[in-house]
């Protein structure tokens, strides 16, 4: 994956939830601290900051459906530990307008994507992607922890594999004691998930490829349709193509196309439900098994994100 990604250090995880933990950790991120988060993505985003000890911080995400370099500029603090850019559905965040603090990619949904010409989950201070059955290549479950730091990338495999005395691979080999020890866990991908990974990597550019130009030829075919305002792409020739998205003047008949093309067998929906996802019942009510006690104790917030609110009701999404 190195090789294929043109990236320093790949680390092979158990899961992308497993990827964006051990990312977390390399960054040092935890109690007291701030992680900036789109308001729409899936939960593990969330989930992973949350387990980390630190706070997640919702900004909006603008008609790319990642995040909104205004609202996140607005929400950096001197609290704020990383910036989790989601490169939701194969479409990579504008990276070149994010900064203020490091960014960690969360590009679970975007294996096999570039932004100006740079594999996505390689392009800020760390990257995490998924291997997850849905994704375009798969293990089963897996992820993968990209970066081009070395420290970084040490730390991350310290946490992954219970953080002891020894890194247990440092590029292929058993590596000698490098950085300090700290407390871990076991998010290690398996043997068997990591021949399956070898054998799929060589299927991504075909893969890939295939699943662009069936995108091509049904946004070709269905045109310009009036009313409808596609999904912008920040690097339209950097995007993965695995699903067409427009949005609708109300959310009213957003929710009437998808239902009708539906009935038609079309493969569409609102992405989670066109919900944000501080409206998921967990994270609304901060509920957790353990530890986000500085998380709970944040007051309550009230129209954390309206635009995202806006914008993911009016969405139509059509897989590829």
């Amino acid at each position: 994956m190195s090789e294929a990604f043109g990236c320093r250090y790949v680390l092979a995880t158990s899961s992308g939830t497993a990827a964006l933990r051990c990312a977390l950790a390399a960054l040092g991120v935890g109690p007291g601290d701030e992680v900036i988060v789109p308001a729409f993505t899936f939960i593990a985003t969330v989930s992973a900051v949350v387990s980390a000890g630190a706070v997640p911080v919702f900004a909006e995400v603008d008609d790319t459906l990642t995040l909104d370099p205004r609202d996140v500029a607005s929400k950096v603090t001197d609290r704020t530990s990383a910036i989790v850019p989601v490169h939701l559905e194969n479409v990579v965040a504008d990276m070149g307008a994010l900064g203020g603090a490091p960014l960690l990619e969360d590009a679970a949904q975007a294996i096999g994507t570039t932004y100006r010409g740079r594999a996505a989950g390689t392009i800020g201070a760390i990257g995490a992607c998924s291997l997850q059955q849905t994704k375009t290549i798969t293990t089963g479950e897996g992820g993968l922890v990209c970066t081009d730091d070395e420290d970084l990338y040490i730390r991350a495999t310290r946490f992954h594999d219970q953080g002891g005395q020894f890194v247990t691979q440092y590029r292929g080999e058993r590596g000698p004691a490098r950085g300090e020890p700290i407390v871990g866990d076991n998010l290690r991908m398996t043997e068997i998930a990591g021949a399956l990974g070898v054998v799929q990597l060589g299927r991504l550019p075909t893969l890939v490829a295939a699943m662009r130009a069936n995108r091509e030829r049904i946004a070709s075919a269905i045109g310009a349709l009036d009313g409808l305002t596609p999904r912008r792409e920040p690097d339209p020739a950097g995007a993965g193509g695995s699903s067409l998205t427009w949005f609708a003047p109300d959310a009213g008949l957003a929710r009437r196309c998808v239902e009708a093309l539906r009935a038609e067998g079309a493969p569409a929906a609102q992405m989670y439900e066109g919900l944000p996802v501080y409206l998921n019942p967990a994270v609304r009510a901060r509920r957790t098994a353990a530890g986000g006690a500085e998380w709970r104790a944040r007051p309550p917030e009230l129209d954390l994100c309206p635009r995202t609110e806006d914008l993911v009701a009016r969405s139509i999404t059509i897989g590829v």
